[in-house]
């Protein structure tokens, strides 16, 4: 399996079996986040799924009905 990140800063690509990807899990808060390899970047690409929970329950999708 090849897994690819891309920088949301400078848009540089980084794959896996480049050695050069960093991909970190955080299920205590609940975020997703990859540092750029890239040596004039540095962007912390932090993707937060709590936040994400919170807003959906306060905007819920409307109901739907089935006839």
């Amino acid at each position: 399996m090849q897994i690819a990140c891309k920088c949301g800063n400078c848009g540089q690509m980084f794959m896996n079996s480049e050695d050069d990807l960093s991909i970190q899990l955080d299920f205590k808060d609940k975020t997703l986040s990859f540092m750029c390899r890239n040596k004039k970047c540095n962007h912390d690409n932090v993707f937060d799924f709590g936040g994400w929970n919170k807003k959906q329950a306060q905007s819920p999708l409307p109901q739907i009905r089935v006839s």
